[in-house]
């Protein structure tokens, strides 16, 4: 691997061509062909914190890179929330909290995704780095983005006030 600070051309198990920068050890800036991929560096300024320099970049590269290799998990994780169309029946204040329920749900779906990836990456060092340099932040990412992901996608798939998910498909024509 090269220095991480400047860019990396990456190209992801399914072809797509992608660019990972990761500066100042914790802000960072993927991109798949041009688009860039904005999400916050919250996993990385977290769970990252307390490692020594070189695993914290090296960890935090592996994650990035992760977003591009999970990108189909993320997108079909959003097509599947965006699927359920009861919630565009909702009175608009409702359809916000759906809506905002969905990307917090996609969100926390994608970063478990990518840490997964480091972890599958990484393999035993993952275990060993953060044997030898503990972070409380490190269990409640894994136990918080997990109910987050489960609740979140619970809540904005369920069926809208008043209607089963059996009804809102026979009613929309869905098999």
């Amino acid at each position: 691997m090269q220095p991480v600070d400047t860019p990396q051309q990456v190209r992801s198990w399914y072809g797509l061509p992608g660019e990972i920068v990761i500066e100042h050890d914790y802000w960072h800036l993927v991109k798949v062909a041009s688009l860039p991929l904005p999400h916050p560096p919250l996993v990385n300024l977290f769970i990252r914190r307390g490692l020594p320099a070189e695993e914290r970049r090296r960890l935090s590269y592996w994650h990035e890179f992760g977003h591009l290799q999970t990108l189909p998990i993320a997108v079909l994780h959003a097509a599947w929330l965006l699927s359920f169309r009861s919630w565009r029946r909702l009175p608009w204040r409702r359809r916000l909290w759906r809506l905002g329920a969905m990307f917090l749900a996609h969100e926390a779906v994608w970063e478990l995704a990518s840490e997964g990836y480091v972890v599958g990456k990484t393999g035993r060092d993952y275990r060993q780095i953060y044997r030898q340099h503990p972070n409380r932040w490190l269990a409640l990412f894994w136990t918080g983005m997990s109910g987050l992901a489960l609740v979140a996608s619970w809540f904005a798939a369920r069926a809208a006030p008043g209607e089963s998910a059996t009804h809102t498909k026979h009613t929309t024509g869905e098999a």
